[in-house]
């Protein structure tokens, strides 16, 4: 059988798609970055330019403009999400719904350990209202609120109003730890984001939130 042999047209069309793809995601974790630490307000186009070592422009180029990369950003950290909970979805599908939950409460702590950043760019965008909230909201945090909120109301009886209360204490609880990983380093001399730390905290946020979730009744 006749081996294809790539032309250098091909080959050189392969290499400028490659540095393509490598540049536009250079441009994302920069922006991601400085939008989670800085806020969008804080950051303009040429600051990500400069902290993705790439030339001027090339934001317009990939993105069209700052508030299109914003939103590239912003769904790059929540389809991370998405994919990882979607992974989950076969297991969950088998446990009890106590069970289920404990997982999913798991499943929050062990990802706000390891990307502190969305944890941060929802902070920087939750007290105003904006475009950005709105599309955060509406693209993702609602659709895993409502089923979080069904399965919290199927297991442990929680209403609308206490849920609320219990969903703004888990997403508090499972975050603070890593996003003030330098604060509690210093204070308590403890690497939060050590995998012992870790799933210790995970299983006390269990023990509070579904285990022994009393205070909501």
């Amino acid at each position: 059988m006749m081996q294809r042999i790539a032309t250098p047209k091909k080959e050189k069309a392969k290499r400028t798609q490659e540095r393509t793809e490598i540049t536009r995601q250079k441009l994302l974790d920069a922006a991601t970055h400085l939008f989670a630490y800085r806020g969008y307000d804080g950051v303009t186009v040429r600051d990500i330019e400069k902290s993705a070592d790439v030339h001027r422009g090339l934001v317009a180029y990939h993105f069209a403009d700052k508030d299109s990369l914003w939103r590239a950003v912003a769904d790059a950290c929540f389809g991370q999400m998405r994919g990882k909970i979607d992974q989950r979805f076969v297991i969950l599908k088998e446990l009890s719904k106590e069970e289920q939950l404990a997982t999913i409460v798991r499943f929050y702590v062990h990802f706000s350990a390891s990307h502190p950043e969305v944890s941060a760019l929802v902070s920087q965008e939750a007290t105003t209202k904006s475009w950005r909230i709105q599309h955060l909201i509406d693209g993702h945090i609602r659709p895993a609120c409502i089923a979080m909120e069904t399965l919290a109301n199927q297991t442990l009886g929680l209403d609308r109003e206490d849920f609320v209360h219990w969903y703004y204490i888990l997403i508090s609880a499972s975050s603070t730890l890593f996003y003030f990983a330098p604060e509690c380093e210093l204070l308590f001399n403890v690497e939060s984001r050590t995998d012992a730390v870790v799933e210790r905290h995970a299983e006390i946020l269990v023990k509070l939130l579904v285990r022994n979730a009393s205070a909501f009744n």
